[in-house]
């Protein structure tokens, strides 16, 4: 009898043991969710959105199977794939802040680039439109034109401004919107000029 309490002591012992070392990784949840809240910053929202999104499922994956071992029979829980989940969990932040630095600086150097070559392109575009053929005929399409001009040189002031304030993507919109509308304003004069050299 007692012989068979002792054995029976043993399995109690030896199964409270097992479900010991079967318990939910919360160490590495919360090291996982430390890391996952400190890259969720406007930094990495604007540069690394998908990468950023890619952690936060995984961290909610891992989440999920925690709570459906934790859900199980003490003896029946397994935590390995919660853990590997979190592993890569961890992996993905890594790598989403490290895109998004890489990310921000190329905006900047593109950002800086397009602004440079305003300067030039908006005083080619007003050169061009002093040019420009004058007439009762074209009197509308001058009008169309030097706004379009003034819009652009509003979106270069804005490409300017969005830059002092480190927002590279806007800058970067902005900055192109303004080149494209100042070399519109260069090919609608060269074309106008072809027009009235073929009449003539």
């Amino acid at each position: 009898m007692k012989r068979n309490f002792a054995v029976l002591l043993s399995v109690i012992v030896l199964a409270f043991c097992l479900a010991g070392c079967k318990s939910a990784p919360t160490e590495e949840i919360n090291a996982t969710t430390e890391a996952l809240e400190s890259i969720e910053t406007a930094d990495v929202n604007t540069y690394a959105p998908e990468s950023l999104k890619a952690a936060q499922d995984e961290m909610n994956k891992a989440l999920a199977e925690v709570k459906m071992q934790d859900e199980k029979f003490a003896l029946t829980r397994d935590y390995k794939q919660s853990v590997a989940l979190l592993k890569s969990a961890n992996e993905l932040v890594e790598k989403a802040q490290n895109e998004a630095q890489a990310n921000k600086a190329k905006a900047k150097a593109d950002a800086e680039a397009a602004i440079a070559e305003l300067p030039l392109i908006l005083q080619e575009a007003a050169d061009a439109l002093a040019k420009a053929p004058k007439g009762k005929d074209t009197k509308a399409d001058l009008e169309a034109m030097q706004n379009d001009l003034k819009l652009a040189e509003e979106t270069a002031a804005e490409a300017n401004n969005a830059m002092a304030t480190d927002n590279y993507l806007d800058a970067l919109a902005k900055a192109n919107t303004a080149k494209e509308k100042a070399a519109a304003i260069v090919e609608q004069v060269k074309s106008a000029r072809e027009k009235l050299g073929r009449r003539s």
